[in-house]
């Protein structure tokens, strides 16, 4: 069970997280075409085959993982890659240079509903995160 905090911090979050997404997209921090990514809304198909998941905080992170992400499709051509940022930039940035069997989607926000909104899309078979700190 949850403790108090964790389950104060989800209902919080819950709430919160329709109203942060609107300021951000008000704001241009959010990509209009894509917003419905960050409310855990896939906006490409789930590819056949096993799914790894890479989270990148930042475009530097995102860039760092573009050789392990083409060196995995090398060894094992089944692999297909779900590579999540949550910056416009980021995703500018990928845009040019993803391999092909790897796809680019906005993180969602810390929500329940959104998070198991992208995780009963996706279903990925490995998720890791990225941090270059």
């Amino acid at each position: 069970m949850p403790s108090p905090l964790i389950r104060f911090y989800f209902a919080y979050a819950d709430r919160a997280a329709p109203k942060v997404l609107e300021r951000r997209l008000a704001n241009g921090r959010e990509d209009a075409d894509r917003v419905g990514e960050r409310r855990g809304e896939a906006g490409l198909p789930r590819p056949d085959g096993p799914l790894l998941w890479f989270h990148a905080a930042s475009v530097g992170e995102a860039v760092s993982i573009l050789d392990l992400v083409r060196d995995l499709g090398a060894d094992d051509p089944e692999l297909r890659f779900l590579i999540t940022t949550g910056t416009r930039t980021s995703a500018q940035v990928l845009g040019q240079r993803l391999p092909e069997a790897a796809l680019h989607q906005y993180v969602p926000l810390d929500s329940g509903p959104f998070v198991r909104r992208f995780l009963d899309h996706w279903k990925p078979d490995l998720a890791v995160w990225t941090e270059s700190e």
